[in-house]
């Protein structure tokens, strides 16, 4: 049996990842894990709570992946270590933790008590203070097992990480300072336009460095195949999956596939959309957030790419995602306010 939870944390990604293995017991795989920012209501509240019920029926945290280092998706991991009484007392039952960074092989860690420049670094820093096994420079093609399920990442890509490399250690060792790591397109919501009349060929793809160093994986298992995003782009996602040979038939075919970055528009484009098979997307983005995703333009792509139909699951519905589809044709396309999966 396998099981994707996605913990409703508004537009913030908390995905777990639970399967039973061949060798009998159950395995977790934790997804980033909420805003460093919210710790009450992302982690106090809502994580926490989950890994105290992992926790005591005494399982472990097989895998931990931080997809990469916005504030949005490494919360979950940096405030579990820094809630000290409880880290210590199942900081063995955290096994692996996945996680792309720049700096130096071997540098000293210097704490300073807040957020830096990005909170990736933060997080760096303390996950070698308390000597958790960390592997970094998980690139396309690369391939793990756990017991029987296998992940295969298919972002990023070299050169996506050696931008990636270069803008982290230009931050470090020459001390620039930055307030804003990237642009975000537009500033407000689409929801007011109809489906049919977005032009789909249209498509200016995302190119935030942060977002391309994402480590987007699939996830094997008996025969199911899920897609798992993270913010990364459809360019390196078409290519990884291609040479990776995920491309089956002139299609990708997938079982659950997670929209990218809380379905931007500038994430997903409808010709690699059209490429995809598969019955259950998810996209993390509640509408009320300040990036006003997700994009109303990405469910236009996805519902002309699936004529015959598909069902489109959301973290946490609220008024404002209903604008989307208020007075307007959702052809064969079924809206689910629920983004719990079960494969048996």
């Amino acid at each position: 049996m396998l099981s994707v939870k996605y913990i409703p944390m508004l537009y913030y990604d908390a995905i777990i990842i639970r399967f039973t293995g061949d060798d009998g017991s159950v395995h977790n795989i934790f997804v980033d894990g909420g805003n460093i920012n919210s710790r009450k209501f992302c982690y106090t509240d809502r994580l926490k709570k989950e890994l105290e019920l992992l926790f005591g029926m005494g399982e472990s945290i097989d895998l931990w992946v931080i997809t990469h280092i916005d504030n949005d998706h490494i919360g979950g991991l940096y405030n579990f270590i820094n809630d000290t009484e409880f880290f210590e007392t199942h900081q063995e039952r955290l096994k692996e933790v996945w996680m792309n960074y720049g700096g130096k092989g071997d540098y000293e860690v210097q704490r300073t008590g807040t957020i830096g420049y990005h909170g990736g670094k933060e997080l760096r820093d303390l996950l070698k203070e308390k000597h958790v096994v960390v592997k970094q420079a998980i690139l396309a093609g690369h391939i793990s097992t756990l017991s029987d399920a296998t992940i295969t990442v298919v972002a990023p890509n070299e050169n996506a990480m050696k931008c990636y490399i270069k803008w982290w250690n230009n931050i470090e060792f020459k001390d620039v300072a930055q307030t804003v790591d990237g642009l975000i397109k537009g500033g407000k919501w689409d929801y007011d336009k109809k489906f049919k009349d977005f032009n789909l060929t249209l498509y200016e793809e995302d190119n935030e460095v942060k977002n391309n160093s994402s480590i987007a994986f699939v996830l094997s298992y008996h025969g199911y195949n899920l897609l798992f995003s993270a913010d990364s782009c459809s360019s390196l996602l078409s290519d990884g999956l291609k040479n990776t040979n995920m491309l089956k038939d002139g299609d990708f075919k997938f079982d659950l596939m997670h929209i990218p970055h809380h379905g931007s528009c500038r994430n997903s484009s409808f010709v690699f959309l059209k490429d995809i098979i598969c019955p259950k997307y998810v996209i993390s983005g509640n509408g009320a957030n300040r990036y006003h995703l997700p994009d109303k333009e990405t469910i236009a792509r996805l519902n002309a790419a699936n004529p015959t139909g598909c069902e489109l699951h959301f973290t946490q519905m609220n008024f404002k995602l209903k604008e989307i589809f208020a007075n307007d044709d959702c052809g064969n396309l079924k809206i689910i306010d629920d983004a719990n999966f079960t494969f048996e």
